[in-house]
């Protein structure tokens, strides 16, 4: 861990409504989220600070509060291959949790500085020992997760660039929004290309392509989806 980049801060009381929002954590009753808040810590990291790397042992599931992080890999190649950018409300590894895990699957980088909290593995598993509606929420949220990476792996294998790419700006924006609406690249576009498995070149050419038909108009980080209705369309027709 690189503790440089790294800095425990207090559970404020942003952090514990976001806390109590929490899917895995609505069902508790007070003294129970008492509990997990006594074992829980909050953690500030700068840009590109590392929270934990594959191989680290298993302690904490976690929630970000604020800031982007990725999950990623490294290929036998050396090339980073990102699994998954976490945004703002979205926990993570608890899956390592529920299969029994003693060891993180990924490293966990920030894109972005971010705040996280990390709830104590442990103290949440004996928890769900004795709540079924704790049970019930955790199965959800990773029954969402496991449709999420079935269709993901449709995407990442049966669509092409343009696909990918449209497909994640619209994941940005409420699915009933057919107004011009703007995007902002919470990564930077190699982190994205990987995320999507394709070169940083071709997803350059890809924007470009979008901006000159009209769909889309760049000004940096920002990408401003003008026309919803035909980018939903575009991705249907390949769909």
């Amino acid at each position: 861990m690189k503790f440089s980049t790294i800095e425990s801060i207090e559970l404020n009381d942003t952090i514990l409504n976001m806390m109590r929002q929490c899917v895995l954590l609505q069902p508790l009753e007070p003294e129970q989220f008492d509990e997990v808040v006594q074992a829980s810590h909050a953690v500030q990291l700068s840009e590109n600070g590392t929270l934990f790397e594959r191989g680290a042992v298993f302690t904490d599931i976690y929630l970000l509060i604020s800031g982007s992080i990725k999950l990623q890999r490294l290929a036998p190649s050396g090339d980073e291959k990102v699994i998954e950018i976490i945004r703002s409300g979205q926990t993570f590894a608890e899956a390592v949790l529920f299969f029994g895990g003693s060891r993180y699957p990924v490293s966990a980088i920030t894109i972005s500085p971010s705040v996280v909290v990390g709830i104590h593995a442990k103290t949440y598993l004996k928890l769900l020992n004795t709540s079924n509606d704790l049970c019930i929420n955790l199965l959800g949220n990773l029954s969402q997760r496991l449709h999420w990476m079935v269709n993901e792996v449709d995407r990442l294998t049966l669509h092409n660039a343009t696909f990918r790419l449209v497909d994640y700006l619209l994941s940005h924006i409420p699915t009933d929004n057919n107004d011009r609406t703007g995007v902002s690249l919470v990564a930077p576009k190699h982190v994205i290309a990987s995320r999507l498995s394709i070169k940083p070149e071709t997803l350059s050419r890809t924007l470009k392509n979008l901006s000159k038909q009209g769909l889309i108009k760049l000004d940096g980080p920002q990408v401003e989806l003008i026309d919803i209705e035909r980018l939903r369309q575009l991705i249907s027709l390949e769909g």
